[in-house]
C-alpha cells in the first residue's frame, strides 16, 4: 500500500530531512577536528618519548629527590630498588658517594657498561646524556654531587690549600677524587683536633656523622659553632678558614670542592 502525503506533509518531511543532514554534516566535523586533535596529541607524545629529559628532576622520578641547591651545584639523593631504573636525562658533571653496596648499569652516549660499588666508594662523572639500570640484587643508594651553570665564587686559591698544610694528631685527611674540575676531601677530627688554616673552593659539605665544629675565620679571628646530624649539608663560600671540633664526637665529613 503506497501512501501518498499532501503538500503540508511533504514540506514538513523535506524540513527534516535537510536538517538532519546539516546535523550530520556538524557530527563528522567534530568527529574529524577531535581525530586531529588526538592524533596530534599523540604525534607530540611520540616525538617526545625518545627524548632525554633536560635534567634529573624534570623526570619526577620517585626514585629521586634534590635535597639541597646552591648557585653552582644540586646535590641530588637517589635510592634506586633493584630491578629499577631511571630514563636518559641530561647531567652535568658530577660526584657520586655511594651510601651503600651496588651494581649499576650506565648507558652514556650509546655506549653501556656495568660497575659495582662499595659503600663509601666516590667517582666522578662527566657530563652528558645517561640512563641507570640497577642490575644488582640490593638496592643502590647515592648522593650525586651536580655541578650546574651557576658562578663560582672564586677560581684562584689566594693561599694553601689542604692537602698542602701540616694534618695535625687527631686529624686525619684524605683525597679519594681529584681531578681539574673537583677535588673530594675527607676529614675526620677526634674531640679538641683542629685543621690549621687553609684555602678551600667553593665547597658543600656532607656530614658522615654527628658533630659539632667551631669554624674560625683567621682574618678576623671571629669562630661561628655550628652542630651538624648524619647526613646534613651545607656549603661554603671560598677563602681562608680553620676548622675545630669543638664537640664531644669525632667529626667525619665530606667535602666537595669544585675549581671550575
Amino acid at each position: 500500500m503506497v501512501k501518498i502525503m499532501n503538500r503540508t506533509q511533504l514540506h514538513a518531511l523535506r524540513w527534516h530531512r535537510g536538517h538532519a543532514v546539516v546535523v550530520l554534516l556538524l557530527l563528522s566535523a567534530v568527529l574529524a577536528l577531535g581525530g586531529c586533535a588526538e592524533g596530534e596529541e599523540a604525534g607530540d607524545a611520540a616525538s617526545a618519548e625518545g627524548e632525554p629529559a633536560r635534567d634529573l628532576a624534570a623526570l619526577n622520578s620517585e626514585y629521586a629527590a634534590t635535597p639541597y641547591e646552591t648557585a653552582y651545584a644540586d646535590v641530588h639523593r637517589i635510592d634506586l630498588p633493584a630491578g629499577a631504573a631511571i630514563a636518559p636525562h641530561e647531567g652535568g658533571p658530577r660526584v657520586i658517594y655511594s651510601l651503600s653496596a651496588y651494581t649499576l648499569q650506565f648507558e652514556t652516549d650509546g655506549t653501556t657498561s656495568e660497575r659495582t660499588f662499595e659503600a663509601g666508594e666516590v667517582h666522578f662523572h662527566a657530563s652528558g646524556v645517561h640512563a641507570v639500570d640497577n642490575t644488582g640484587d640490593q638496592a643502590a643508594s647515592y648522593m650525586a654531587f651536580e655541578r650546574t651553570g651557576g658562578p663560582l665564587t672564586a677560581a684562584v686559591p689566594t693561599g694553601e690549600t689542604l692537602d698542602a698544610v701540616s694534618i695535625p694528631d687527631g686529624a686525619t685527611h684524605e683525597v679519594p677524587l681529584e681531578n681539574d674540575r673537583v677535588t673530594v676531601h675527607r676529614i675526620a677530627l677526634e674531640p679538641g683536633a683542629s685543621l690549621p688554616s687553609h684555602y678551600g673552593y667553593p665547597r658543600i659539605v656532607y656530614a658522615l656523622s654527628d658533630y659539632t665544629l667551631t669554624f674560625v675565620d683567621p682574618d678576623s679571628d671571629t669562630r661561628t659553632e655550628q652542630s651538624f646530624a648524619e647526613g646534613d649539608l651545607h656549603d661554603h663560600e671560598a677563602g681562608l678558614h680553620a676548622v675545630e671540633n669543638t664537640g664531644d664526637r669525632r667529626a667525619e665529613y665530606l667535602v666537595v670542592a669544585f675549581k671550575q
